[in-house]
């Protein structure tokens, strides 16, 4: 296929002046990277990109050059302009309205840019132009390259351009003359910072710059920076706004001087930083807050618009529409009358009003009075009342493909204390396997309500503390039923949880409460049959009543869609049956076997303690490449007459997202063959969890979204905390063997990067197998690409990266 769309690719029509760029290379660069120069080069000045040696996107350019129609796309603008310029404008903010406008704007300026660059869609998005240059360009880009070193403190630097034909024929009349371009840069030495002044009329205005100078972007003793000299500016800027100065902007008041005398010797220079006053004023003005007004419009409201007012606190509010408890908003709004202008207040303020989740957005807006005074205007236009969301999603999970729906009903303020409720409802189907060699669909359904507070219940002084930490308290119920051929089971759960950041990459969640009421009324005869004689898993599909305690501490400074250098942590921290431990009966809740009551078996309670730390790192090698690596710890200790934790609190190991040489949850536990429920179960608990996975992730091209290849190596295992009488010194835990007994997969995948999620497509193979034999284990040199052999690669499909 790529010979036959190279060999439809036209011929590019080039002007006199204009040549094929084949390639660009820089010379002769010490101090600053390839990789930050190449930042400084177009779009437009890059070579096409190629698959081997061949060029398909301009074909797939040229392909949709020829179905552009611009009377077509001019008929298509003017119906979307007509329908903008008919938007009416509406004296109060109506959010259909300006939804509305947002759609046909969008519309109509994307169809005056394909007009005005004679590109379609196709031609934009899937393919793309035939990489032609000039040399006029060529002289622009290294201008370019010149001043960015200088700004850089290379002031002395030399850059020149050489082109280099990769054709033998290099006449103006060759179509397709093709050039090879070469940047030659020479830095020099870098000027130095040798001194630092600031020059500030204003004693105010000196005095608090000074204070802060610790926080100073340009330092002794380092390069020349300009970009790090506006970012001075900027900080300045930021810091007096903070300290009542409105009308203060860093281009119109402060200068940077630098003083290269002598730095010819020494490469060393001084900085000066001027900060001049108003013109014809000696000091420049603090302004204070006269009033603020809080304005709130409910878009939804059609009939006659009912308007109410109150006040708290100095605040005004008016409601348009809906109304909001003014106590709790009082609690968000962190400006006051009489206060001194603080911009970081304001942003705050836009933030946690923002952060309820009431309004489409929140925005102050100044008019400046006499007297340095300002008048604060808070406008907040409303969300929806209602709201639903559905969720598709497909899966491929034991050969088996499947899929599930969702469906979420939110609801906003109906207790009038700035909740939100929402009503799910989900269904799902993947594949299991059964006792034998076969696979069957199950089956889920479920549904959950939940209320989430925008703070701390029950707890007030605590609620104070934490007014401005984005809290949530959430109430949920639900109900879970899952049914396959071997069984089926419910969950009913309530839950109470606690959450709340403590810092900008710092969350933490706290759960005073889990409850989970299990049954299993279905058990297949041949399943049960398994069960008796296994006790431990008995035990586990037999009726339970599961109630916890448990926070997690979460540490997270990935930036979405951003390749940096960033970690992640989670610790989770639970404890299982702790209202047992005060009961006279420590085996038993009198209450729940009451009001619950069973026909036949025995309700299980459980105690137990559980610790899991989860640990990421990630490392970019370039703007698009990376290395991450990540390692799972996890520890559960199951006490009390049962030893054994209850299902869902187990460890698995094993599936897309975590050793991919194996099915979901099939691994281990220890060197144990998983023939506990047949050779072929897939759910193989553990209560001791050792992971870690390394991955290096490749960008590829670009072809409707970004195409990345992954390589990655996972290893692992779960054990028992106890020993099993059918698997003795086989799942159980133990210091002197448990390092012979780690499972190690590797493999290849695709992902499909497309801005709003990532398909991925892996492939896993085994490399170490610790349910084989000792002296077996290794059996890389077992892949087959048949199905029918147990080492041929697994293939997984998920949404979104493994870790």
């Amino acid at each position: 296929m790529i010979l036959f769309l190279s060999s439809c690719t036209r011929q590019v029509q080039l002007e006199r002046d204009e040549y094929r760029l084949n390639s660009f290379e820089f010379k002769g660069n010490k101090q600053i990277s390839t990789e930050e120069l190449e930042l400084l080069i177009p779009p437009t000045q890059k070579p096409n990109r190629r698959i081997l040696y061949f060029t398909p996107y301009v074909w797939f350019y040229n392909l949709g050059k020829s179905f552009y129609n611009e009377d077509k796309i001019l008929e298509r603008f003017k119906k979307w302009n007509a329908r903008l310029q008919a938007t009416p404008t509406t004296a109060n903010f109506d959010l259909r309205v300006e939804k509305k406008r947002k759609k046909y704007q969008s519309k109509a300026q994307s169809f005056q840019d394909r007009l005005d660059t004679r590109e379609n869609w196709w031609m934009k998005n899937v393919g793309e132009p035939p990489a032609k240059i000039t040399e006029s360009a060529i002289k622009g880009t290294t201008e370019k390259i010149n001043k960015y070193l200088f700004r850089k403190g290379y002031f002395d630097n030399k850059v020149n351009y050489q082109i280099d034909s990769a054709t033998t024929n290099y006449s103006t009349k060759n179509a397709n003359r093709r050039i090879k371009v070469s940047y030659l840069v020479n830095e020099q030495n870098a000027y130095k910072i040798d001194h630092i002044n600031y020059e500030i009329e204003d004693l105010k205005v000196d005095t608090l710059t000074r204070k802060s100078l610790t926080e100073s972007f340009i330092k002794v003793n380092e390069n020349v920076d300009f970009n790090k000299i506006e970012l001075e500016k900027s900080r300045i800027e930021i810091l007096l706004k903070d300290n009542g100065y409105y009308n203060f902007i860093a281009k119109n008041y402060i200068l940077a001087e630098i003083d290269t005398i002598n730095v010819k010797r020494k490469y060393l220079v001084d900085v000066k930083i001027k900060v001049a006053n108003p013109p014809q004023k000696e000091q420049h003005e603090q302004f204070f807050l006269e009033s603020v007004h809080f304005v709130s419009a409910d878009a939804s409201t059609e009939a006659t618009i009912d308007t109410t007012e109150s006040s708290l606190n100095g605040i005004k509010y008016t409601f348009i529409g809906k109304r909001f408890p003014v106590k709790l908003l009082d609690k968000k709004i962190l400006i006051r009358p009489n206060q001194l202008f603080k911009a970081s207040l304001v942003n705050e303020t836009n933030r946690q009003l923002y952060g309820l989740d009431q309004f489409a957005f929140a925005n102050v807006r100044f008019t400046q009075l006499p007297n340095n005074k300002l008048r604060a205007d808070i406008i907040a236009p409303t969300n929806p009342k209602y709201t639903a969301a559905y969720n598709f999603d497909v899966n491929n999970i034991n050969n088996i493909l499947g899929g599930g729906a969702s469906v979420s009903l939110r609801a906003r303020n109906l207790l009038s204390v700035l909740e939100t409720t929402e009503l799910g409802l989900r269904a799902n189907l993947e594949g299991q396997p059964g006792l034998d060699s076969t696979v069957q669909r199950s089956r889920e359904l479920g549904a959950n309500l939940a209320i989430n507070f925008p703070k701390i219940i029950f707890i007030s002084r605590f609620a104070n503390l934490l007014s401005l930490k984005n809290p949530r308290t959430q109430l949920a119920i639900s109900f879970n039923n899952s049914k396959q051929r071997l069984f089926e089971r419910q969950v009913f759960r309530l839950t109470g949880n606690y959450s709340w950041q403590r810092s900008k990459y710092e969350t933490i969640l706290i759960s005073p409460f889990d409850i989970n009421l299990i049954n299993t009324p279905y058990k297949d005869s041949s399943f049960n049959a398994v069960l008796n004689l296994n006790q431990n898993l008995r035990v586990l599909f037999d009726p339970q009543f599961v109630s916890s305690i448990n926070s997690t501490y979460i540490f997270n400074n990935q930036i979405q869609g951003k390749n940096i250098r960033a970690r992640y942590l989670r610790l989770f921290l639970e404890s299982g049956g702790t209202t047992l431990n005060f009961l006279p009966d420590k085996n038993r809740i009198n209450f729940i076997d009451k009001v619950f009551p069973l026909d036949t078996n025995k309700r299980a309670y459980f105690r137990f303690i559980k610790i899991n730390v989860d640990f990421r790192k990630y490392f970019p090698l370039n703007k698009r490449d990376a290395i991450a690596y990540r390692l799972n710890v996890g520890v559960a200790h199951p006490y009390g007459n049962n030893k054994a934790m209850p299902f869902e609190k187990n460890f698995f190991i094993g599936g897309p997202n975590s050793i991919r040489a194996w099915r979901p949850r099939s691994i281990g536990p220890g060197s144990a063959q998983g023939s506990t429920i047949g050779r072929n179960f897939a759910q193989q608990p553990g209560d001791i969890l050792l992971e870690g996975s390394l991955e290096y992730r490749k960008y590829m091209f670009r072809f409707i979204g970004n195409w990345n290849a992954g390589f990655f190596v996972d290893a692992g295992n779960v054990w028992k905390w106890y020993q099993i009488s059918t698997k003795y010194d086989q799942a159980n835990f133990d210091w002197t063997r448990f390092y012979k007994e780690i499972a190690v997969g590797t493999g290849a995948g695709i992902r499909l990067d497309l801005d709003y999620f990532v398909a991925r497509f892996d492939w896993g193979v085994k490399v170490f197998d610790p349910a084989r034999p000792t002296g077996e284990r290794f059996v890389l040199d077992n892949l087959k690409l048949g199905r029918s052999n147990d080492y041929y690669p697994v293939f997984h499909f998920a949404i979104g990266y493994p870790f």
